[in-house]
C-alpha cells in the first residue's frame, strides 16, 4: 500500500502541474471531499456491522483507554512541535502553537494566520499537512512494535483520512479507538488554540 501511496501522490502533482491550475482549487476540493466521505461511510459500516467490537469498547477499562491515547498523542505531539520547534529556530510560543493543531491543518492555519501571525499560520499549515501525509508511510511500520502507535502519526485525521489506513494495518477494534482518538483531539484543538492564543 506504501507504494500504491507513493505512486499515487506524484502522478497526482504531475497531473496537477500539466494539466491544472489554481482555478481548479474547488472542484479537486468537492472530489476529496467527496471521495473522504465514502472511505469513512464505509469505515463506519465495517465498524457498525460488528457487534463484536462495539461491546469491547462499552466497558470502563476501554473508554479509559480509549481518553488516554487521545490525552498521550496531544501531549506527545505538544512537546515534539516545542523540541522540534525550537532547535530549528522557532520560540517555544511559536512552536508549541504549531503542534496544537493535531494534525488538523485547515483549522489551525487559518486561526493563528488570522488571530496571531501568516508566518506562524503558514509554518502550522506545513507542519501539519506533512505530519498527515507522513502518517500514510508511519502507520505500516509503527504497527510492527504496537498496534495502537498507528493512532499517533495522523493525530485528528485518525477519524477520517487516517481511518481506513489504521484499520488496513491493524483491525476494527483498533480502528474504533482510531474514530474514537480523532474526535477527542479535533474538539482538543479549537478550545486549546484559543487558550493559547489569549495569552498574548
Amino acid at each position: 500500500m506504501i507504494l500504491t501511496i507513493t505512486v499515487a501522490l506524484f502522478c497526482g502533482m504531475a497531473a496537477g502541474y500539466l494539466f491544472l491550475d489554481v482555478g481548479d482549487k474547488d472542484t479537486l476540493d468537492f472530489i476529496l471531499m467527496t471521495a473522504l466521505d465514502i472511505m469513512v461511510f464505509i469505515a463506519g459500516i465495517e465498524i457498525g456491522s460488528n457487534r463484536d467490537i462495539l461491546k469491547r469498547v462499552c466497558n470502563l477499562h476501554s473508554a479509559v483507554l480509549a481518553l488516554s491515547i487521545p490525552a498521550a498523542v496531544a501531549v506527545g505531539s505538544v512537546i515534539g512541535a516545542a523540541l522540534i520547534g525550537m532547535a530549528v529556530g522557532l520560540s517555544l510560543y511559536d512552536a508549541v502553537l504549531v503542534g496544537s493543531g493535531f494534525g488538523w491543518y485547515s483549522f489551525s492555519s487559518v486561526v493563528i494566520s488570522a488571530m496571531y501571525s501568516t508566518e506562524i499560520g503558514t509554518v502550522s499549515f506545513l507542519a501539519n499537512m506533512l505530519r498527515e501525509l507522513s502518517a500514510f508511510f508511519l502507520i505500516p511500520l509503527l504497527v510492527r512494535v504496537h498496534k495502537l502507535l498507528a493512532l499517533a502519526p495522523s493525530g485528528a485525521a485518525t477519524m477520517d483520512s487516517g481511518l481506513p489506513v489504521v484499520i488496513k494495518y491493524t483491525n476494527l477494534h483498533v480502528g474504533m479507538y482510531s474514530f474514537i482518538n480523532g474526535l477527542v483531539l479535533t474538539l482538543i484543538v479549537p478550545v486549546l488554540l484559543s487558550w493559547l492564543l489569549s495569552l498574548k
